[in-house]
C-alpha cells in the first residue's frame, strides 16, 4: 500500500513540474563520487553541516537540477544505521531501536516558486514511502520554524528530543534541533492531505491560464 501511495506522490510531483516553467526541478539518483560531492556541498551551504560521503552512500541519495543543469538541492534517505540523527542525541535520551527505520537527511532546496517546494517534498516523501522501513526519523533545526509549519507539522510525529545536540563529524558549530520519529502511516496521511490541498492550488492556476488564453483570443 505504501509503495503505491509513494508512487502516486512521485507522479503528483512530476505533474506539478509542468506548472513551474523556468523553475522546473529534475531529480537524479546518485551513484558517482562527483554527484555525492555536489549534494555534500549543497547541504553544507544550506545547513552548515558537511555530511561524510560514506554516510550518504548508506542509503538512497538524490540531487535536483534546473533546466540549466544547475544544482538546486537534494536529499538522502539513509536506510541502515547507525543513524546520525540518533547518534547526536544526549546520552540521557532514550533512543528507539534503529531497525526497520529510514532517516531523512541532507534536505536542501534553493528558494523559488512555492510550487517548487510542493514538487520537492512530494518527491522526497514519495521515495521515503517506497522503502522497506516502517519508521521515519529526521531532525529539524529548531530555528527553522517556517519549515516545520509548512511541512513537518502535517505529520503526527513524536518528538524524541528538542535541544542542544552532540557535535558530530562535519558539524561546524553547536546546534539546537528537534529530533522526531513518525510512522509511514502518519507520513502518508499527512502528505496526502497536503497534496490534496496543493491540487486546489493547481486547479486555480489552470483556471487562470485558461482565462488568459480565452481573453487573448477574444
Amino acid at each position: 500500500m505504501f509503495t503505491l501511495i509513494g508512487h502516486g506522490l512521485v507522479v503528483f510531483s512530476e505533474i506539478t513540474n509542468v506548472f513551474l516553467g523556468d523553475e522546473k526541478l529534475h531529480f537524479k539518483s546518485l551513484s558517482s563520487e562527483r554527484d555525492f560531492g555536489i549534494l555534500q556541498r549543497r547541504f553544507e551551504e544550506a545547513d552548515g553541516i558537511c555530511l561524510p560521503i560514506d554516510y550518504l552512500k548508506q542509503g538512497r541519495s538524490f540531487i535536483c537540477f534546473n533546466d540549466k543543469l544547475e544544482p538546486q538541492g537534494g536529499f538522502a534517505l539513509i536506510d541502515q544505521g547507525p543513524f546520525r540523527t540518533l547518534e547526536q542525541l544526549p546520552e540521557n535520551v532514550l533512543k528507539p531501536v534503529d531497525t526497520a527505520m529510514t532517516e531523512i537527511t541532507a534536505v536542501c532546496l534553493l528558494p523559488g516558486h512555492s510550487l517548487r517546494r510542493t514538487r520537492y517534498w512530494s518527491f522526497v516523501v514519495g521515495k521515503a514511502l517506497s522503502g522497506h522501513s516502517h519508521q521515519i526519523v529526521y531532525a529539524v533545526d529548531s530555528n527553522k520554524t517556517a519549515l516545520r509549519e509548512r511541512v513537518f507539522n502535517h505529520i503526527r510525529a513524536h518528538t524524541l528530543y528538542e535541544g542542544p545536540v552532540k557535535m558530530l563529524d562535519g558539524m561546524n558549530s553547536e546546534s539546537v534541533e528537534a529530533v522526531e520519529l513518525t510512522t509511514k502511516t502518519h507520513l502518508a496521511k499527512g502528505f496526502v492531505k497536503l497534496a490534496l490541498h496543493e491540487v486546489g492550488k493547481l486547479k486555480t492556476l489552470v483556471a487562470a491560464d485558461r482565462y488568459k488564453v480565452a481573453t487573448a483570443n477574444s
